[in-house]
């Protein structure tokens, strides 16, 4: 399903179209165990504006896009294996293209409800409507990061909290990493869950971690990038 997002233009500011596509959704998955795939990734035409997010088919583990290079991360019992590869299916996945970022700098303190109004904060001053989808980027070295890798194919019931727990959690502290997300309003049960705006996955400096975010805490200096408008 594809969507396209027109924002408005402020003074000599033109419109940019961000368009969207989602694959699947949060609530078939946690209520309804549809765990198959909605898309093949190696059909997709993904270039080196691409960026997305989601899980692989079977909720065997997670997806991430960043700059059209596909990233999965697999927790087995004893090992967590991330790869470059698009050789699978996903249950749930949101894409988009941005030909250019926005560059912010800041230097507050933010947990991941608060992130939720920097990003209405600075989507205003951007230029892009806080009531459609955008997508960002994020590169900080978290004080906290709480993070989950899901694998329903280790689970012994048949239900989201038992995929979560069968997979692998874990906690960064201070270290450097991207974080790729989508903000929206209006996807809640679709690809954020209830009661959030967000949905954000990681992956470290060394490629060596990636993996869904469940909470973090950033303080000190950080970067948060948003789609930027095209100039006249």
């Amino acid at each position: 399903m594809a969507f396209f997002l027109l924002l408005g233009c402020q003074g000599e500011q033109k419109s940019v179209k961000i368009s969207y596509q989602v694959y699947g959704k949060l609530i078939e998955i946690m209520q309804q165990n549809q765990l198959q795939a909605r898309v093949n990734l190696n059909d997709l035409q993904l270039g080196k504006n691409s960026y997305g997010l989601g899980a692989m088919e079977g909720l065997q583990g997670e997806i991430l896009i960043t700059q059209g290079e596909v990233i999965t991360s697999v927790a087995n019992p004893d090992s967590i294996l991330v790869q470059n590869s698009n050789a699978f299916g996903a249950a749930l996945l949101v894409t988009t293209e941005v030909e250019d970022w926005q560059e912010v700098e800041m230097n507050e303190t933010v947990d991941l409800k608060s992130l939720e109004s920097v990003i209405e904060d600075q989507a205003e001053t951007s230029n892009l409507n806080a009531n459609d989808v955008i997508p960002f980027k994020i590169e900080a070295n978290p004080k906290i990061l709480n993070w989950h890798i899901i694998n329903a194919s280790l689970a012994e019931e048949q239900n989201h909290q038992a995929y979560k727990e069968s997979g692998r959690t874990g906690v960064l502290e201070s270290q450097k990493v991207e974080i790729i997300g989508f903000y929206s309003k209006n996807h809640q049960g679709v690809f954020t869950h209830h009661g959030s705006f967000l949905h954000l996955h990681f992956i470290t400096a060394d490629g060596s971690l990636m993996g869904h975010v469940d909470d973090l805490q950033i303080d000190g200096n950080w970067k948060i990038y948003l789609p930027k408008a095209a100039q006249p």
